[in-house]
């Protein structure tokens, strides 16, 4: 009968070379602690060592890991065996092992992290293997997730959210630390290093998001900015609810949050000069460019009560950074269609902007005199008209 469980594949591995050299070493230092200081015990080791050593021992003609790990029938062994184990055993076991390993690994990778900067090239070499292990993650987590999508949202999302609940949360902290520092440094080594206008990780996003967005069909590529935007949303809303009682870190986090906005605006601007004009536009979003000038306006508001120097610096800067030509294509080419959307807004608008150029026009500079006169010549042409 065909042996279907999981031991026959791992069998495999211990009759390799490597195998069989850890297998006898650790055999070894069983019956060496077994032993210990006992005389007749160290007797009785050395004899089953002894009678084990031709069977444990390496030869030629024993194939090497490698060579298993590249023989694709031994993988579709470890499929069928480790379906097998699923099946037939309780899982709520590799719970408790999942469990046992979260408590007692972080000492372990505590010791060997620090230790193991005694041996840099092999530092170097392990690092090595960190794209292979993230490449057989996404490739794993591919075929791991094309089942998971078949099930419905609202069990998905239960899921999911049980399973973030069981994050600890405090470690997630400590960790942070480290990687914002570790973030930090990145980006400032990015930018040394860069060559161009771009930065070596600007250049490695371009080339892997074209891969990416290059293998999203047409149903996913319409809700993936958005869904992405929604979950971000989500967690920005999760953090500011978080952070009422700390408002040291709510004032940092605002000011991040406006920092990444205005990169947005600057990405978006990118991408808007070279956006393709499409006949079905419905979805742009044009609500929320509404939503953004009003929460904009009101960011104004508050800074010209509270800053007046601050006030004046950015509408300088900000009037000063305009088009004028710009300005000068959207007047006459869409000025009247949407003078006729925006009429109950100009309502408001309109006296004010009158009172701006009245003053703006008496200025003495050349400029306005002849401005000034223009518009005394078509008043007076107006009136002459009416007269006759």
């Amino acid at each position: 009968m065909k042996n279907r469980y999981l031991s026959s594949v791992w069998m495999k591995l211990v009759a390799t070379r490597e195998g069989k050299n850890f297998l006898h070493q650790s055999i070894k230092e069983f019956f060496t602690q077994w032993a210990n200081d006992s005389v007749l015990k160290k007797v009785t080791a050395m004899v089953v060592l002894f009678c084990i050593k031709p069977f444990v021992r390496a030869t030629p003609t024993d194939k090497t890991i490698q060579e298993i790990l590249d023989d694709e029938t031994w993988w579709q062994e470890l499929s069928e065996r480790l379906l097998h184990t699923i099946a037939e055993h309780d899982m709520a076991m590799v719970k408790h092992y999942a469990d046992a390993v979260s408590t007692h690994a972080p000492d372990v990778t505590r010791k060997v992290a620090g230790d193991i900067w005694m041996y840099p090239a092999k530092v170097l070499t392990l690092f090595a293997c960190i794209p292979s292990v993230v490449n057989c993650t996404i490739r794993c987590a591919n075929e791991a997730l094309q089942p998971m999508n078949n099930q419905a949202p609202d069990l998905l999302a239960d899921v999911v959210n049980s399973l973030i609940k069981e994050i600890d949360s405090e470690s997630l902290g400590c960790m942070t630390n480290q990687l914002c520092e570790l973030i930090r440094k990145f980006d400032t080594g990015d930018e040394l290093i860069k060559e161009s206008a771009s930065t070596p990780f600007e250049q490695s996003v371009k080339t892997i998001a074209n891969t990416v967005l290059g293998k999203l069909d047409e149903k996913t590529k319409q809700q993936f900015f958005y869904s992405l935007l929604s979950l971000k949303n989500k967690i920005t809303g999760g953090l500011l609810e978080s952070l009422k009682e700390r408002p040291d870190i709510l004032s940092i986090l605002i000011n991040s949050i406006i920092l990444s906005k205005l990169h947005n605006i600057q990405t978006a601007r990118t991408a808007l000069s070279n956006y393709r004009i499409q006949e079905n536009m419905t979805d742009f979003p044009v609500e929320e460019i509404a939503h953004f000038c009003n929460d904009l306006l009101r960011f104004v508001v508050s800074v010209h009560s509270t800053n007046k120097p601050l006030f004046d610096s950015m509408i300088n800067r900000f009037a000063h950074a305009l088009d004028t030509s710009a300005f000068q294509d959207f007047i006459t080419q869409a000025g009247g269609d949407c003078f006729t959307a925006l009429k109950p807004v100009l309502g408001y608008v309109f006296p004010f902007v009158l009172t701006c150029w009245t003053e703006l026009i008496q200025e003495e500079d050349e400029t306005m005199q002849q401005a000034r006169k223009a518009f005394a010549r078509a008043l007076l042409k107006d009136v002459e008209a009416d007269n006759v």
